[in-house]
């Protein structure tokens, strides 16, 4: 139908400019070749679409079956459901934003008519129900094939309701076909649903049309296996475990295939494939966990398996070896061994759909246009050693760019010789392609307990207690870190991919470019118990944030979330608390006068209460305008002072009583500093408010400053 629809349009054109030879159809073409991106461009979004129309076909389907709802389970970035249901199916639904379509997009939705339920579509602002050939209302069951929606050549919003043989345009109130491209925008919706709620009883799924299906719940006998896989896939004799959830389950009998091993023990069913040595398993089969309440409710949950041959082991080619050491969900780890020494080699991993489609000539030109380009530049002595190998290299796919789970690829590769000559680069070998298919993504449901204690206006002390050894971030934030730039409410999962963010770039060249580190270096694992604003204690010290105090009377959240290196893996676990205000202990002021002589302070110290210790110092204004609160930058003062006390020394030499002379010599010109000081005992305890004093270091420094460290004061007896 789209091949017709394009020629029929440029026959037309070429019949109106009588195809003469001084026709220019650039335009024309660059009009139809527009089109075709854009109409493309909108090929995932209605895959996803049609996928949730079947959806609401099957929500419709098991209301009318008495199907309930047993639980609703969101999503770690809050945007997607699982909703688990009393047949042991289940469901993933997606939020739209507030249901909001594109201009002139048409919405598919639900309309009960007499307790029957029948296909509506609102299309430029009116709804009406979808009819067949002979004008009657199509009803929503599952034994009626659901509508499609689809976009033409042309451009226009086109359905089926046979399944995808026959098409027809959608139109609007006035009979005219409505346009899913336009000149400005392609016209469709995020998601069909608007909203999933729930309350004791039942679940409700809002459309984004505004009609609401409802589907009871059963909360009182259930049992599912939670972020299980409909089929999971095994290597031989491997174990997988799955956290099992029930509610009124009384007894339980385990089912599995031939030649597996399967129990359920504490909440937890355990699943091991057979070993490749075993004679008479089956390949494939249903692990089932068959339940009741011990009276007259029983119903099964299950899940398919499968074991594969590991994607790991050796592959000798004409001229290389390649050992694939390890596939995971995301990447893939090999050892390549050049049969030459002396050639040079480029090792990828590559779709293997995506290769057979284009084919071995295409993907090396495609590869290697890259390295002609840094050749042809003079370039290339920089990335051939990032880019090409010789030897022996120990190839680890790039975390910046993971691999898709599940998915099948090729570990290629291909040597490439230096043409001076032409300036470009010849490959010296043909390609060595090796299959292996990455894993099902792996699914721990991992749970953190986690305590806090000795709050103070300035810090806290926390721990994480893990249930597993995984990775995972964990630290203190300000409540309003929870607040989007607009004024909404971010999720725990926004607020927590922007906590990783952070940190992919403080350490973005380390991890891609140099390599000199990993992300299992930044995230920590066992249990972990950690001091706010004292010594921040890490398996890796490059993990700590800054080491800051909290601010007085403010709201914070502890947070802990699992990470699969820089995804977020698991819920956030969040602790929300309040610092106290900072109370003086000692009525005490200070008269601080600091005179500036070119680069040189000479500072008097006049506390109200001769008897008070007292801390005074000096630093730049940059580092003391850092902090939002001034007991902040003070308890941030007293840490990093007691932190460098060096052998020998306690707080109590570092401290002042009474009146005091002090100098501080050989500063930076031009410079802002804020001279300050605050009671504070032997002990460590701050008594008073903080007194501070800006002062400007006058210009033409005869002697700069040897360091940019922190500058010391001297105390003039």
């Amino acid at each position: 139908m789209k091949h017709i629809l394009l020629w029929g349009m440029a026959l037309a054109l070429c019949t109106l400019g009588a195809c003469s030879d001084d026709y220019d159809d650039t335009e024309l073409r660059n009009g139809l070749e527009d089109l075709k991106n854009r109409v493309a461009a909108l090929e995932t979004q209605l895959g996803k679409l049609n996928e949730e129309i079947t959806t609401m076909d099957a929500l419709i389907g098991k209301l009318e079956a008495n199907v309930s709802v047993v639980k609703v389970e969101t999503s770690t970035d809050g945007e997607s459901y699982t909703i688990y249901f009393s047949d042991d199916t289940k469901a993933t639904i997606t939020n739209g934003s507030d249901g909001a379509a594109g201009k002139d997009a048409p919405v598919i939705g639900v309309k009960e008519v007499d307790g029957v339920y029948y296909w509506t579509i609102t299309s430029d602002g009116t709804t009406d129900f979808l009819t067949d050939d002979a004008g009657r209302k199509l009803r929503v069951t599952a034994e009626t094939t659901p509508p499609q929606l689809g976009v033409d050549a042309e451009g226009y919003w086109i359905v089926s309701y046979d399944g995808g043989t026959v098409w027809t345009r959608i139109t609007d109130a006035a009979g005219d076909p409505v346009k899913a491209v336009t000149d400005e925008e392609a016209a469709i919706q995020e998601s069909f649903f608007r909203a999933v709620t729930q309350d004791a009883d039942n679940v409700y799924f809002t459309l984004a049309d505004g009609s609401v299906i409802t589907v009871a719940k059963r909360s009182d006998f259930y049992l599912i296996l939670r972020k299980a896989p409909d089929t999971a896939t095994f290597v031989y004799g491997e174990t997988k475990t799955y956290e099992v959830e029930s509610n009124g389950v009384a007894e339980t009998v385990v089912t599995k295939p031939d030649g597996w091993r399967a129990a359920l023990k504490e909440n937890v069913l355990s699943i091991t494939a057979p070993a490749e040595s075993v004679e008479n398993y089956e390949a494939e089969g249903v692990v089932a966990v068959i339940y009741s309440d011990g009276a007259e409710r029983s119903s099964i949950a299950k899940m398919e398996v499968v074991v594969e041959k590991s994607q790991t082991g050796v592959t000798e080619g004409d001229y290389f070896t390649i050992d694939i050491t390890e596939v995971t969900d995301k990447s893939v780890s090999a050892t390549v061994t050049a049969k030459d020494p002396s050639i040079s080699y480029y090792v990828s991993a590559y779709s293997a759909a995506t290769f057979d489609e284009k084919g071995e000539t295409a993907v090396v030109n495609e590869l290697k246009a890259m390295f002609d380009y840094y050749f042809a530049y003079g370039m290339w002595d920089y990335y051939r050693d990032m880019y090409m190998h010789t030897g022996t290299y120990n190839f680890v796919s790039l975390a910046s760019t993971p691999l898709t789970a599940g998915e099948s690829y090729y570990l290629i590769a291909f040597g490439l010789e230096e043409n001076k000559e032409d300036g470009v680069l010849d490959p010296s070998t043909p390609v060595m392609k090796v299959p292996f298919k990455t894993t099902a993504p792996v699914v721990v449901n991992t749970r953190y307990r986690v305590s806090l204690d000795q709050l103070t206006w300035y810090g806290a002390e926390y721990d994480v207690v893990p249930s597993d050894d995984l990775h995972y971030f964990h630290g203190i934030v300000k409540h309003s870190a929870f607040t989007g730039e607009d004024g909404g409410t971010l999720s725990d999962a926004e607020v927590a991919a922007a906590y990783v963010k952070s940190y992919e770039e403080r350490y973005y060249d380390e991890l891609y470019m140099d390599q000199t580190i990993k992300w299992t270096d930044l995230s920590s694992t066992g249990t972990q118990h950690m001091s706010v604003p004292r010594v921040w204690i890490r398996e890796n010290q490059l993990a700590s944030e800054a080491l800051r105090p909290l601010v007085p009377d403010t709201d914070y959240c502890l947070i802990v979330f699992g990470v699969d290196e820089k995804e977020v893996r698991t819920d956030v676990v969040k602790k929300e608390f309040h610092t106290p205000a900072f109370v003086p202990t000692e009525s005490c002021t200070f008269d601080l006068d600091v005179t500036v002589s070119r680069q040189n302070l000479d500072i008097r110290v006049k506390p109200s209460n001769p008897a008070l210790t007292y801390m005074c110092h000096l630093d730049t204004s940059s580092s003391y305008y850092d902090f939002e609160d001034d007991m902040q930058f003070a308890a941030d003062d007293l840490f990093w002072t007691e932190y460098n006390l060096t052998e020998g020394r306690t707080l109590s030499d570092e401290l002042l009583t009474g009146d005091a002379v002090l100098r501080a010599e050989n500063l930076w010109a031009s410079t802002g500093y804020v001279v300050y000081a605050y009671g504070c005992t032997p002990d460590g305890v701050i008594t008073t408010p903080l007194k501070v004093v800006r002062v400007l270091t006058e210009a033409g420094s005869d002697t700069p400053p040897a360091t940019s460290s922190v500058p010391k004061l001297m105390r003039l007896r």
